[in-house]
């Protein structure tokens, strides 16, 4: 490990401090560049994913997005890497494990990371170089933050990527809700204004105010590198002088370094951030965006409950929230469900807490109006009763047992485990506030309960301290209107009507085409470094993940043989536990039930528990539990055929019941869930109900947030019976089914469940357990008991049906303007998505490899530039599934979903007609190559070795298909192109009858601007 020490002096650089972090094995190291005031924090450890982030202060005083449009606009070209978009240059050809840049109410972070550590400088290099040296010219201001352009009709509009991103936001009710009452704290410092940038704002800021924010903010004396994994820190800070900071010291020769200058940067900063005093608790009325349906408000209660000066201040918050609402049973949680004031709990709810002054949400949405102050009085008066009665004790063990189980699990979400670790760091530096004093242990937990143990009022105090005599309070009521979205079209009309009175169609026409040269201008992409596919290969056989997975089998209840799958996994002390049903037993007409069934059976309650008390134990015993449905669609190879031949539980469809739980806890958890499995009887008719309301209510606020999806389920849902049984349990055919099921006599659908619950336990099961070798010890004694109360038996054979049955269960009903197969779903939204469906080759047939290059190769290039760059849509991509031989194009948040369908194919045909280098190729396969090099975490690995068998994918074959990848060269992927091309325009036979479908979303504008060719179908949202 690091030598270094405090007080050390490093070449240009001054050692802050050095500490150990033991719960997360690292050292820590915080270091000051004494020439520019540049700080570095490094978490040096053994991991070899290493990951580093710049971060910025960077507010905005305005709603004008302008800190979103600087985020963007640094990542399209720079001094050493002038070409017009070397993100996307990076992300086509590097090995990243994570590449982004987030935009904050009051800071913007820059954070990559890769396992190879030549890419891992490749990436710093290019990420320094963009936020210090960014190009920001004209045009990329005119392309990321807004422009005026004429159509062909020669209709006038206001576009640009990040005005169009964000018009997708503020069609969102859940999104503009969330704003409203966060800003309703807020008064007086900037976080009442929007960073993303409102719309109707954005357009307002100027070139000359683009340029004056980088320079102002984007200073090394204001930026914060956070390092985390093995790679020295001595070479991490050479690299930065070398790279970044000689060039700085030079171009920004006059920093004041001192402690004063710093600490009054600092204090500054925190003027913007810190929000007036709130004297009185008061109440905001406010609209959203409405869609077609009966629509009730949200109801919003909200406090400010000041600092979180150190880790300890912080997990005191977490800690008062989780006894509220750590799950439906806690006492806040359970008396607004149970009011019958709202149809749901509000998504907005929970503690905010990564800004200067925390927040907490509680509240219900669909409320009546006129009762939103009935919601504000269950809320304090349930807060006032658990102070007066005292604080269950099981509320406070529920809430600390979930707090130390987060922190001994090993998590990877959407990135590195080191992206949760950076978030304190950040935060200190950000405000002030210290490093070291910000970083959340275990040991602040372990100070919070011995504070419980000796103190019987610290919690009470707490209460009172942070809510009850708090009255940094506001009530917010937001309502569903329609004409919140009119207002804002029309203030859109006006302003491209007040520019006209001033600008003439020929000068747009002359700015545009200044913008589309720009755009269309070539790059030379050589300068940006990569590295090649013999890197990644040793002795003919590729890197990749390789869990090992036992099968084994356990005796049923009846002798037979229950499948028993085994990952031995380093998971710190945690078991991961699934029990999979078989969901092919049951009859096609219950598939559109399935999802609501998963939603509801863990959370009725069950023997002697209800809903409440299940919840509770379930907190206090185990990590979580929960259903997810799986429909599986393998290869066709030999091997797949084989494990096909041998078990009958491969390519099935599941209904799979995963708990997580502590060695320690095992016994409990494992009679939770025996409890559960044997003692559901769906007899609370009213929890039943709330919890499908909510499944309603969830689904419905996810259709426009996630279009690009529920487009792409449209247009290959009649290709293969796997792909229909996704559209039904999660695309719009569900989206239907839910409304359909929550507004059914509830006796009914009770009845369904009952029997869906028994026919799938006595369809058989498999077990699957990720864990330790000491959690092996420790279950398998207990599995045999469990099998034999549950009743567990070996999987019986599927329900003898057709896939046509699954193929007519998506159909949805709509108004047919054409003979085609396009469909079209209006809504209210401000921006589409559109998707489209061609043949492709299967997995099994070797051309599908470099069609997997293919496809990344169009979506960083053609794609991004027709449909992004200049389309202004804020994402397009393609993606290759072998799995059913097809190729998914799909946009999101697009301003022209119509002509985007149209584009994709003509992109596919400019593919088909190039010549591709051998370092292009090169460039294309280490992108492509970097998706199947993912590190996971220990549940993540158990979990997808679980999902690959049950697939039929065997290592053998994944290794063939990484090094067809790995192989591919510039003939190849022309002849992909070709083929995919030519499938693109085949006549309709047998084989592709059901692709080049087209699926849109849009609105009724658009409609009626455009017209459409197919089915039109109004989504009632």
């Amino acid at each position: 490990m690091s030598k270094l020490k405090k007080g050390d002096i490093y070449k240009s650089f001054e050692v802050l401090n050095v500490f150990e972090v033991a719960d997360y094995h690292s050292t820590a190291i915080h270091l000051r560049h004494k020439k520019t005031a540049l700080e570095v924090f490094h978490l040096l450890n053994d991991d070899s994913e290493n990951l580093f982030a710049f971060a910025f202060r960077t507010p905005n005083t305005k709603s004008t997005g302008l800190a979103h449009i600087i985020e963007h606009s640094v990542l399209c070209g720079s001094e050493k890497y002038p070409l017009k978009d070397p993100f996307v240059t990076m992300s086509n050809q590097s090995v990243k494990t994570y590449l982004n840049a987030m935009t904050y109410s009051d800071k913007t972070v820059y954070p990559a990371s890769s396992i190879a550590k030549a890419d891992y400088f490749n990436l710093m290099s290019v990420y320094g170089d963009a936020v210090f040296f960014p190009r920001l010219d004209r045009e990329i201001f005119m392309q990321e933050a807004h422009r005026f352009e004429v159509d062909d009709k020669g209709g006038v509009s206001i576009q640009g990527v990040v005005y169009n991103e964000m018009k997708g936001s503020y069609s969102s009710f859940e999104s503009v809700a969330a704003d409203i009452s966060l800003a309703s704290l807020l008064k007086g410092s900037i976080y009442e204004k929007d960073s993303g940038g409102d719309p109707l704002e954005i357009p307002d800021v100027t070139y000359e105010d683009f340029l004056n924010f980088h320079k102002t903010w984007y200073r090394p004396d204001n930026c914060f590198v956070f390092l985390h994994g093995n790679i020295p820190t001595e070479e991490q800070l050479d690299f930065l002088q070398e790279q970044f900071l000689s060039r700085l010291e030079k171009k920004i020769p006059d920093i004041d370094v001192s402690e004063a200058a710093i600490k009054k940067r600092i204090s500054d900063f925190r003027k913007l951030v810190t929000p007036e005093k709130i004297n009185e608790p008061f109440v905001l009325y406010a609209e959203g965006p409405s869609g077609d349906g009966e629509e009730s408000n949200t109801v919003l209660v909200n406090w400010l409950l000041g600092r979180a000066e150190n880790a300890l201040s912080a997990t005191e918050k977490v800690v008062l929230t989780g006894i509220l609402c750590n799950h439906d049973g806690s006492p806040l949680q359970k008396a607004l469900l149970e009011s019958s004031l709202g149809e749901d709990l509000a998504p907005q709810n929970g503690l905010f807490s990564s800004i200067f002054t925390s927040t907490l949400t509680l509240g219900l949405r669909g409320v009546k109006k006129g009762d939103e102050r009935k919601v504000e009085k269950v809320v304090l008066d349930t807060i006032k009763k658990l102070v007066e009665d005292g604080i269950p004790q099981k509320d406070v063990e529920s809430t600390l047992t979930t707090l130390e189980f987060s922190h001994r699990e090993i998590k990877r979400g959407h990135g590195p485990f080191a992206l949760s670790l950076m978030a304190r760091p950040i935060y200190g530096w950000l405000y002030g506030d210290g490093i070291e004093n910000q970083i959340r242990l275990r040991s602040h937990l372990d100070e919070i309960r011995a504070k419980i143990e000796e103190d019987s009022s610290y919690l009470k105090n707490l209460f009172k301290k942070l809510l009850l005599e708090n009255k940094s309070r506001s009530l917010v009521v937001v309502a569903p209107s329609k004409n919140y979205t009119k207002k804002r079209e029309k203030a859109e009309k006006e302003r491209v009507a007040d520019f006209l009175k001033h600008t003439s169609i020929e000068e747009i026409k002359a700015e545009n085409d200044k913008l589309h040269s720009f755009q269309q201008s070539d790059d030379d992409t050589t300068c940006l470094p990569h590295l090649t596919p013999e890197d990644f290969i040793t002795d003919g056989k590729p890197m990749m993940n390789r869990p090992e997975t036992e099968i084994d089998f356990l005796g049923g209840y009846d002798t037979s043989s229950v499948p028993f799958i085994k990952n031995v996994e380093n998971t710190n002390g945690i078991i991961y536990l699934d029990i999979g049903f078989p969901a092919d037993v049951l009859s096609p007409k219950d598939y559109p039930l399935l999802p609501a069934f998963a939603d509801c059976v863990t959370e009725c309650g069950w023997k002697d528990l209800d809903w409440a008390k299940s919840a509770e134990e379930c907190a206090l015993n185990t990590g979580g539990l929960g259903v997810n449905l799986l429909t599986m669609e393998g290869p066709d190879t030999e091997n797949a055929r084989k494990l096909s031949q041998k078990y009958n539980w491969i390519k099935r469809d599941w209904v799979i019941f995963r708990m997580s739980m502590l060695e320690e806890k095992s016994a409990e958890a494992l009679a939770l869930l025996r409890d559960c499995l044997t003692g559901v009887d769906f007899s609370d008719e009213k929890r039943v109900q709330d919890i499908l309301t909510e499944s309603r209510n969830d689904f419905e606020a996810s259709v426009i947030p996630d279009g690009h999806t529920f487009v792409s389920n449209r247009v290959w849902c009649n290709l293969s019976r796997k792909n229909a049984v996704d559209e039904i349990w999660n695309g719009l055919s569900q989206y239907f089914s839910i409304k359909r099921i929550a507004s059914a006599p509830i006796s009914e659908t009770l009845h369904s469940f009952k029997r869906i619950f028994k026919e799938i336990k006595n369809g058989g099961a498999f077990i699957h357990v990720t864990a330790e070798n000491s959690g092996f010890e420790k279950i398998n004694s207990m599995l045999p008991s469990f099998i034999d109360k549950v009743g567990l038996s070996a999987p019986k054979n599927p329900f003898a049906c057709n896939d046509e049955d699954f193929y007519a269960l998506t159909k949805i009903e709509g108004e047919v303007s054409a003979d085609s197969d396009s469909e079209l779903f209006v809504t209210s939204s401000q921006v589409g998505y559109a998707a489209e469906c061609i043949p492709a080759s299967r997995y099994e047939d070797e051309a599908s490899f470099t069609e997997e290059v293919c496809t990344h190769w169009l979506s960083n290039n053609l794609l991004w530039e027709k449909i992004r760059t200049i389309g202004g849509a804020y994402g397009a991509f393609c993606n290759a599934e072998p799995m059913v031989g097809a190729l998914i194009f799909a946009t999101y948040r697009d301003p022209n979903p119509f002509d985007s369908c149209d584009a994709f194919e003509l992109c596919l045909k400019e593919a088909s007609e190039l010549d591709f280098s051998e370092e292009e190729v090169v460039c294309a396969i280490m992108g492509c190559y970097s998706h199947f090099i993912q590190p996971q975490s220990p549940k993540g690995r158990g979990s997808s070795a679980l999902t690959r068998l049950l697939y039929g994918i065997c290592d053998e074959d994944r290794e063939k298909k990484i090094l067809g990848i790995l192989h591919s060269n510039p003939e190849n992927l022309k002849a992909g192109f070709k083929r995919l091309y030519e499938f693109s325009h085949a006549q309709k036979t047998e084989k592709i009858e059901n692709f080049k479908k087209k699926s849109i979303i849009s609105d009724k504008k658009s409609l009626n601007e455009q017209g459409f060719a197919g089915k039109i179908i109004h989504l009632p949202l």
